[in-house]
């Protein structure tokens, strides 16, 4: 098996069809899709039954109550196969080469241990814009923001059984990729993104402002913990406090901060300075 490819999904009925669809339709075969209803009430777990009855690729399991993400995908991981894990997310949709063009960028690039991808920003369905990423992320870049888009990602499987998969602390609640990157960082393991968009990213739950203030607290408690064992304590910390900060703020004058951003890309072409203006995230 050479991919195995992760999705937690809660009430999903709405969007999980198509995630799912995008990932059956992927150009490379060689994959199976392991999805973890984690304690839906809605027809989420009636709509993975119908998959799991029609391709034998989709694997599915069932939280009895809602253990949250990271332990979810810890639940796939543990009866994954593949040589590369994957991700994506129930509301995303990856493009028919997203497995392909990231699996020979991985066995092109040794060195690397994960590799993520630019994606399209969508709102309910609609495009919004391009978000550009650095081609290969340094630690300095996680400090004001994520330099990768957790759905997007493949990685080796060694790498990941090494890091002991996602952390189910508390604190990592919505912020479990940043945790899980970071560590990988302090190890000594890199990843990279290809600059090409290769997933429709949702930002629903973004742009509503729907990130209750204690994942903020969670985020910050995370950054805190990691900037310092990296080295990178004092003179991050007001990137520590940052969450903090933003959630702070209005939620229009949020989305009117990274409307303003997106605004002056041309969006046309993406040269080294416009991965610049697209790593900060509101």
């Amino acid at each position: 098996m050479q991919i195995s490819v992760l999705m937690s999904v809660y009430n999903g009925e709405r969007t999980l069809g198509g995630s799912v669809d995008s990932i059956l339709n992927q150009s490379l075969s060689d994959f199976e899709l392991i999805i973890c209803d984690d304690g839906s009430h809605d027809k989420t777990w009636e709509i993975l039954c119908e998959y799991a009855e029609k391709d034998s690729r989709v694997k599915i399991l069932r939280n009895k109550r809602n253990l949250g993400l990271a332990a979810s995908l810890n639940r796939c991981i543990a009866i994954s196969a593949g040589k590369y894990i994957a991700r994506q997310d129930d509301d995303d949709r990856a493009h028919p080469e997203r497995l392909e063009r990231e699996i020979a960028f991985l066995e092109q690039h040794e060195e690397l241990t994960f590799v993520g991808c630019w994606v399209n920003e969508m709102q309910h369905g609609v495009h919004l814009t391009v978000r550009c990423l650095p081609e290969f992320p340094k630690l300095e870049d996680f400090l004001f923001t994520m330099p990768f888009v957790h759905p997007t990602l493949v990685f080796r499987r060694s790498a990941l059984l090494l890091a002991k998969g996602y952390c189910e602390e508390k604190r990592c609640v919505l912020c479990e990729d940043y945790d899980l990157l970071l560590r990988f960082y302090h190890m000594g393991c890199y990843g990279g993104n290809l600059s090409e968009c290769l997933l429709d990213y949702s930002v629903d739950g973004i742009r509503s402002g729907r990130r209750k203030f204690r994942y903020r607290i969670n985020e910050a408690q995370t950054r805190w913990i990691h900037f310092r064992e990296c080295g990178l304590l004092p003179r991050a910390l007001p990137y520590v406090i940052k969450p903090l900060a933003v959630g702070l703020l209005p939620t229009p004058l949020r989305n009117f901060c990274r409307d303003w951003r997106n605004s002056r890309i041309e969006r046309t072409s993406y040269g080294a300075a416009d991965v610049e203006h697209f790593r900060d995230d509101f």
